[in-house]
């Protein structure tokens, strides 16, 4: 059971990679901010691509549903982790990016259930 669990986390970064296309529904780029939506639910990360320090703006819509918010390589690996205190925060920062090796990463919020709310993808560059 507790495996299954496991797969279940993984799917939806698995299929950003097999469908490429996908990651690139609903995105908007605007001076190296990347855009994801779902409805009014909107997650902002800038600096595209980040070098030590990336911020996570949280649309007030999504603000009330989430409880954390991780960094995730593409294998599935949790890398970084913030909870979320007070929901009427609407910005938070991530430092000391350059810890982590170059490449893509997917930022995701999740529920107090643990179910993924909203996610998007983040670059590394150091």
């Amino acid at each position: 059971m507790k495996f299954m669990n496991q797969i279940y986390k993984l799917i939806p970064i698995f299929l950003l990679l097999l469908f490429p296309w996908l990651s690139s529904m609903g995105q908007n780029s605007d001076n190296g901010k990347r855009i994801i939506t779902n409805s009014e639910k909107v997650i902002t990360i800038y600096p595209i691509p980040a070098k030590t320090v990336a911020y996570v703006r949280i649309s007030p819509a999504l603000q009330s549903d989430i409880e954390k918010i991780e960094i995730v390589n593409l294998i599935g690996k949790k890398v970084a982790e913030q909870t979320v205190i007070d929901k009427n925060i609407s910005e938070y920062i991530f430092n000391n990016l350059n810890e982590y090796p170059k490449g893509i990463y997917i930022i995701i919020t999740r529920d107090k259930y643990g179910k993924i709310v909203q996610s998007a993808k983040m670059i590394i560059d150091n």
